[in-house]
């Protein structure tokens, strides 16, 4: 059978064979499955069917097709309607998992620390990354990996961050200028139908978001995860204190351009 070998933050790692992929699976793994097989039962298309881990500890997804933009989004896909779109996506797996939560035992295992309150099940890094695009439109959700329940807050603090994206001009990631920033961040709460509180509080969970990230890749890094020592060398961490920093001194600016929204 032909193997395909599959872009993405762990190079190598992850192989198509046909209409399956096969990932490194992990103690969370069953977990994650157990979800996807729950949003799928309750109409949520278009994300990974789960077909369980092989013997060799790698699990198995049906691919989902569509383009996927590993790098920036190209200037076909950087839009309102993409932007929209995504947002709508990322509310519909929190309204649908949200009674999830209360299916959980406390048991499960999580890549990332279960957060509180937990109102919904957190994709952990919705990003333009982790979606395929067809025909210029958002098509579909991949990669859950980082799945584990918190606020519905925390989630879309990340994915703002990357959709925006809200990052300062000196990283290489910046699209636009401060107003264009500011508006695609307005554009993209609005998608998702963020409520006026949450508004207020967003620029305080985007930092918080980021700074959860480094201790995160930190730990990750120090245990011997060669992946993330890759990341902290090529320089990551001092682009997201930059951007920590960024979303600190234009905080007043963000919290004004989101009240105009809604």
């Amino acid at each position: 059978m032909e193997k395909q070998i599959l872009s993405g933050g762990r190079e190598g790692k992850i192989v198509r064979e046909a209409d399956r992929v096969l990932r490194p699976g992990n103690a969370w793994t069953p977990y994650v499955h157990a979800f996807l097989k729950y949003l799928r039962e309750n109409g949520v298309d278009n994300i990974p069917v789960p077909y369980g881990i092989r013997e060799d500890g790698r699990e198995v997804v049906s691919f989902v097709e569509g383009e996927v933009c590993p790098g920036p989004l190209p200037e076909a896909l950087f839009n309102d309607t993409v932007l929209t779109e995504a947002a709508a996506w990322l509310r519909r797996c929190h309204d649908v998992g949200a009674a999830y939560v209360e299916r959980l035992t406390g048991k499960e295992r999580w890549m990332l620390p279960a957060r509180m309150p937990a109102e919904v099940m957190c994709h952990g890094d919705f990003a333009p990354y982790n979606v395929t695009f067809r025909v210029g439109h958002v098509y579909g959700i991949i990669d859950f990996d980082t799945l584990h329940p918190g606020p519905r807050l925390w989630d879309f603090a990340y994915a703002a961050y990357r959709w925006t994206p809200f990052m300062a001009p000196s990283n290489p990631e910046c699209r636009e200028d401060l107003p264009g920033q500011l508006r695609r961040l307005r554009v993209f709460a609005d998608g998702y139908g963020l409520s006026a509180d949450e508004r207020e509080r967003l620029p305080e969970a985007m930092i918080e978001r980021l700074r959860s990230l480094i201790a995160y890749m930190r730990d990750e890094a120090a245990g011997g995860n060669e992946d993330m020592r890759k990341n902290i060398d090529a320089g990551h961490l001092a682009l997201y204190e930059r951007d920590i920093a960024y979303f600190g001194e234009n905080a007043a600016k963000m919290t004004a351009a989101l009240r105009a929204g809604g």
